[in-house]
């Protein structure tokens, strides 16, 4: 199916470098200070709550 893929024709593998740098950047400069890259990752793509978090910038507010 990779012949098949859209991906690679006019600007889609731009637009989709420009997203995953995006998301990169996010979790680098979000998220625990402890935890890896992978460890990041692992958690966004498992955990829609700390993906959220991640999208909304809302790791760093505290609830009263």
């Amino acid at each position: 199916g990779e012949d098949a893929c859209r991906t690679r024709h006019d600007h889609s593998p731009e637009n989709l470098a420009l997203l995953r740098r995006m998301a990169l950047n996010l979790l680098q400069h979000n998220g625990p200070p402890k935890d890896s890259l992978r460890q990041r990752k692992l958690r966004a793509a498992l955990n829609d709550n700390y993906r959220m978090e991640l999208l909304l910038g809302e790791h760093n507010r505290k609830t009263i």
